[in-house]
């Protein structure tokens, strides 16, 4: 009978600790929102990245990438169709200049932010990404 009652103790600790630890894990999380428009003077784009047909400097968005991400590569295909239409994204390599990342907490790559800290996180399709280019074009 003993043995029956630390069986029970032992499942009903367990089962404690594991319901405290994913009610922790839930509240710990924090929303992280975006600064829209920090001033960085210097977002110098790669001589590459310049000569892209989706990049401009005055997009109201801004596309976070880097040179060595595999996503960033398939996003391109996307950009490149929907340059086709007119649509275009500021470049913030941060590959090549990593600080540029910190002012808008972006922890991945790709990453869409548009002015008022609206963003899109990871790989976008056409379908996904145009309606948000729209908003802002």
């Amino acid at each position: 009978m003993r043995k029956d009652w630390a069986l029970i103790g032992i499942f009903a600790a367990i089962l404690v600790v594991g319901l405290g630890l994913v009610g922790y894990l839930k509240v710990g999380k924090k929303k992280i929102v975006a600064n829209p428009l920090p001033s960085i003077q210097n977002q110098e784009v790669a001589g590459a990245a310049a000569s892209a047909p989706y990049f401009k400097d005055d997009a109201k968005v801004m596309y976070f990438y880097s040179d060595n991400c595999h996503w960033c590569e398939k996003e391109k295909e996307v950009l490149e169709d929907l340059a086709k239409e007119g649509f275009a994204v500021k470049p913030m390599d941060i590959g090549e200049n990593p600080a540029l990342a910190q002012p808008f907490n972006v922890s991945g790559t790709p990453t869409f932010i548009a002015e008022n800290g609206e963003r899109l996180v990871g790989y976008q399709t056409t379908e996904a990404l145009k309606p948000f280019l729209e908003k802002y074009k």
